[in-house]
């Protein structure tokens, strides 16, 4: 899934609001910033100092953008993380040395901007980690289903020597977007989790997020499952329904 189709995907599941803090309105101005293109077009952005963004309400749940340079902005993030604790918080560094990307992560960030990095690679990344903020967003807003009503079963043939079978015919693979195929390709190498998320500017919290979802999306349990599971995707499947015993 391209750059373009997330962003669709963004605006056409919610139309979402994203607040940025005033001093990075240069940077993420769509038309001549260097961050311009992380949230436009998709987010309704919106510029809001500290204090506004612990009092209001309206910020709950919504990607937030900081910069953070100095030790103290690394402690404003954490103040803000405190107040939105389910929020996704995007820091922006301009980071030679690696500090402002810890200090970043310490305090709470998901996702780290580094405009010493080429912003092209981390605008992709970016998007789809607010593709997948927003559909957890969007999931967790649906209100508990009630018990389901079983299907029922077609009858099945009444010949005393015919029992039923499980059956194993299995169903057609995941789609996986570009982001979930890397990973995928990630973890099935001796990379570990850590080195997976810097490689990815993530913190370790999301790429662990980003890991369960891609093992509920291929239906496995680990990380040795999801290895195994390579050799099992071109395996022929039995499709038996029935099979025979004897009569008595």
């Amino acid at each position: 899934m391209n750059t373009a189709q997330l962003s669709w995907d963004i605006t056409e599941m919610a139309k979402p609001n994203a607040f940025a803090h005033p001093s990075l309105r240069d940077y993420l101005d769509p038309a001549n910033g260097p961050c311009g293109s992380l949230l436009a077009p998709a987010f309704q952005l919106e510029f809001a100092d500290y204090d506004e963004l612990t009092a209001r309400g309206d910020v709950d749940g919504a990607p937030i953008v900081l910069p953070v340079n100095t030790e103290r902005q690394a402690d404003s993030l954490r103040s803000i993380r405190a107040t939105h604790a389910m929020g996704l918080i995007v820091a922006v560094t301009n980071d030679l040395t690696g500090h402002s990307t810890y200090f970043a992560i310490r305090s709470g960030a998901n996702f780290v901007v580094n405009i010493a990095i080429s912003i092209e690679r981390q605008a992709e990344l970016l998007r789809a980690q607010l593709l997948d903020h927003v559909r957890s967003a969007r999931d967790n807003r649906r209100p508990p289903r009630d018990v389901m009503t079983a299907r029922r079963a077609p009858d099945l043939p009444r010949s005393r020597n015919l029992v039923p079978a499980r059956d194993v015919r299995r169903s057609a693979p995941p789609t996986l977007d570009d982001f979930d195929t890397r990973l995928l390709r990630m973890l099935r190498t001796s990379m570990t989790v850590a080195e997976i998320a810097r490689q990815n500017y993530l913190s370790e919290r999301s790429m662990y997020r980003r890991i369960r979802n891609l093992y509920d999306t291929m239906g496995v349990h680990s990380r040795a499952e999801l290895v195994r599971s390579a050799s099992r995707d071109d395996a022929p499947a039995p499709r038996t329904m029935y099979r025979s015993l004897p009569a008595s």
